[in-house]
């Protein structure tokens, strides 16, 4: 199920991302010296001061899941802010990152700090059922964090039963996920989704496979009451779709002309900056697509069940 949180600018999201490790990263140490943090100096400051310097004794984070938070760009802007801290990144397919963390924890070691990534998996819920987290909520410091009147609604958005343990951090206006390359494909040739069904493009059609999520880009258009499973069964049977599960390489195929239309595809707004000819067809040229807000991502963060060592090795955050 789709379930979007908070509008941000890139910019902005990934700010909130690196305070977001950053704070996670030393809890344990702050969640034990805040009442005296607090009697020192009054407000936020002192657990913050308390976190930044338990990150530095630390000087590293593992970071596990999709591209919401080991994308080269998210690290790159975590490095900038926090240097003292060395990002380790651990990504692959959901259900195996699923069953490595669980069948660790069973083991009794604690090798995850933070883990995000889609909703399309059930990671999360495998998280949550077995107790692997502990509620994110109390942990929060920052006031652009815990100020809720900032986020979409007036409040922080989670999907686990207890509304604590497991956050939505990003969303944005959605797109239609169908890419084009600019030099082959004019945009007025389209009115609706199911002219990607023209015999013309049979053959010219990639679709990315996102690691551990498949095609979230389709759950949309299966849920639509103007597409839905037929046009997804047209699409699949008739269009000779090429699958491909490296992002950058759907991306090259697009803007090299290897196929000319893309459903799905990532990091285009890249490619054209660096000159490619790709861009997202946009919902005026879809009368299905609608307006509304989708989701990138999500951030099922939270500490561990054992609380106790701030060491990076100690828990799952």
């Amino acid at each position: 199920m789709r379930v979007f949180s908070a509008v941000f600018s890139m910019k902005v999201l990934l700010r909130k991302i690196a305070l977001s490790i950053l704070l996670l990263l030393s809890f344990a140490m702050a969640r034990g010296t805040r009442a005296a943090a607090a009697a020192e100096q009054p407000g936020w400051q002192s657990a913050w001061e308390k976190t930044i310097a338990g990150a530095k004794k630390e000087g590293a984070v593992s970071l596990w899941g999709d591209m919401e938070i080991t994308h080269p760009d998210v690290v790159a802007a975590f490095t900038k802010e926090f240097p003292f801290i060395r990002p380790i990144t651990i990504t692959g397919r959901v259900g195996d990152l699923t069953m490595r963390i669980l069948s660790e924890r069973r083991a009794g070691k604690y090798l995850a700090d933070l883990y995000s990534g889609v909703m399309g998996g059930a990671a999360f819920y495998e998280f949550y059922r077995t107790g692997v987290t502990d509620p994110i909520k109390s942990t929060f410091i920052l006031p652009e964090v815990t100020d809720e009147s900032k986020w979409l609604g007036g409040k922080h958005h989670y999907v686990d039963p207890d509304s604590q343990h497991i956050i939505l951090y990003e969303g944005n206006v959605a797109g239609t996920s169908i890419f084009y390359n600019t030099e082959l494909v004019k945009p007025g040739d389209f009115s609706s989704y199911w002219d990607l069904l023209d015999p013309k493009w049979k053959g010219k059609i990639a679709m990315f496979e996102r690691t551990g999520s498949g095609f979230p880009s389709m759950t949309p258009i299966y849920y639509n009451s103007h597409l839905g499973p037929d046009f997804i069964k047209r699409l699949l049977g008739e269009m000779n779709v090429t699958v491909s599960r490296d992002r950058r390489q759907a991306t090259d195929w697009l803007g090299t002309g290897k196929v000319v239309l893309c459903i799905g595809c990532a990091d285009v707004e890249r490619a054209s900056r660096d000159g490619m000819p790709v861009s997202e067809l946009d919902r005026k040229h879809l009368k299905e697509a609608g307006n509304g807000i989708g989701l990138n991502g999500n951030s099922g963060a939270c500490p561990d069940q054992q609380g106790g060592s701030p060491e990076c090795g100690q828990g799952f955050h």
